[in-house]
């Protein structure tokens, strides 16, 4: 029950859950310390089109499909 915890957060505060973290259910001690550093990436210095070239960089650098 612990690891539904952060989804219900989740869900409360944005009307959904990602598919990300859906994935995590897989490894529930995963889910809340992702959650929380997901919380503190979105609100980093960088604007959305810096953060959303980071993610493509970095998944082209990692040889990832993104």
């Amino acid at each position: 029950m612990a690891a539904r915890l952060p989804y219900l957060d989740m869900k409360k505060a944005t009307g959904r859950v990602l598919n990300t973290f859906r994935l995590m259910a897989h490894h529930a001690r995963s889910v809340a310390p992702v959650v929380a550093w997901y919380g503190t990436l979105r609100e980093g210095a960088l604007d959305l089109k810096l953060r959303q070239l980071a993610y493509v960089k970095a998944s082209q650098i990692n040889g990832c499909n993104y």
